[in-house]
């Protein structure tokens, strides 16, 4: 039983010891140039139906393969919005890249290479524990602070957490796995992230196996404008790039001298100092729900309220993620928008064991 005991405890302390250095590089931290993870570059010369892989559709008696909805935002889950147009009300919150090659059978051959130089953070090396099946993510350390890559749906994970890799190594082969997705539909679904909150671990549901690097607390932005903007080689800077970024929503935030960990790790996000005056923070946030900057504010508010909002043919939940809801005029957030808010905030360090195993994720839990 000693021995038992033992082995547990090495293992506990290489698993801390890999993501420390995952975490805690001695690498330098510098703009990047961002390189697309397959050989499949047909977005650069206009061929989005080459490039991104389609989702089955039937929407109001017409069945379709948009390749569309294998783009990043709110792609998913087609209505008719009041004004007549057609709008949708499920986020992708990646991009879906198609294979290039196939064998016989049909199994995609694409090699999976990081986008950038970075370390990796993650591997779900199990499909059946998350809707993205098999899972890497890649630290890349930016001046800005620490961004992630993550690569999804693959059929075999070649890297190990702690692995420095750079856009020549590889880090799986392409595949199917994970929920809702078959080998016709197999392709590598790519993110590009900040962390929300790095104790994640500690106040997350008993359902979380995959500890800060659920996708869940990983916000993601459109990749595809960064591998564009590096096409030619050039580095981009998260900075300027955040910038580009358009805001639809703004929440007012009680504050009350509360270490703000996204600001810790993401002090560009601050657009002005705190000081003793600020009695709330007021935080842009894209439609799809990235946190675009922080604004301290003297207001008091006694909750989290929604302060300013776009205009939209539809209710406005339809288009945030069911985070905010109404019209722009009364704009309020939803109970899953405060939970987000609280998710940011979240300053909890216990965590209660469950009592039974824990089932995986669901899919409405992360999009695909």
């Amino acid at each position: 039983m000693n021995k038992l005991f033992q082995g547990v405890a090495l293992m506990l302390l290489a698993g801390i010891g890999a993501l420390r250095a995952a975490q805690q590089p001695s690498v330098p931290r510098e703009n990047l140039v961002y390189r697309f993870p397959t050989a499949n570059h047909s977005i650069l010369l206009g061929r989005g139906e080459d490039f991104y892989m389609y989702c089955d559709r039937n929407f109001e008696g017409q069945k379709s393969k948009p390749w569309e909805a294998g783009g990043y935002g709110m792609v998913r889950n087609p209505f008719r919005a009041s004004d007549g147009s057609v709008m949708f009300s499920r986020i992708h919150e990646g991009v879906d890249i198609k294979p290039m090659q196939r064998d016989a059978a049909g199994e995609p051959l694409d090699l999976i290479h990081p986008i950038a130089p970075g370390v990796v953070a993650y591997t779900n090396s199990i499909p059946s524990l998350s809707n993205y099946g098999r899972y890497v993510v890649v630290s890349h350390y930016v001046p800005e602070g620490t961004i992630y890559s993550l690569y999804a749906h693959m059929a075999r994970v070649d890297c190990q957490v702690g692995q420095r890799v750079g856009t020549g190594n590889v880090l799986g082969l392409m595949g199917h796995s994970g929920a809702g997705i078959n080998r016709e539909r197999s392709h590598v679904h790519l993110e590009l992230a900040l962390m929300l909150h790095s104790h994640y671990d500690r106040f997350s549901p008993p359902s979380n196996k995959h500890g800060l690097y659920n996708g869940l607390n990983l916000v993601g932005i459109d990749p595809v404008p960064v591998l564009r903007a590096c096409a030619q080689g050039q580095p981009l800077s998260i900075r300027q790039h955040w910038a580009s970024l358009k805001e639809h929503y703004r929440v007012r935030v009680p504050y009350h001298g509360e270490r703000v960990d996204l600001l810790q790790r993401y002090p560009f996000l601050l657009r002005s100092p705190i000081n003793s005056g600020t009695k709330s923070l007021d935080i842009a946030f894209t439609a799809e729900g990235v946190p675009l900057a922080f604004y301290p504010s003297t207001q008091s508010v006694p909750a989290p309220a929604v302060i300013s909002c776009l205009p939209v043919p539809a209710l406005q939940q339809n288009v945030t993620v069911n985070r905010v809801k109404n019209g722009s005029k009364d704009a309020a957030l939803t109970v899953s928008g405060l939970r987000y808010i609280q998710h940011i905030f979240q300053q909890k360090v216990t965590v209660t064991p469950p009592a039974t195993p824990a089932a995986p994720p669901s899919s409405s839990a992360r999009k695909k």
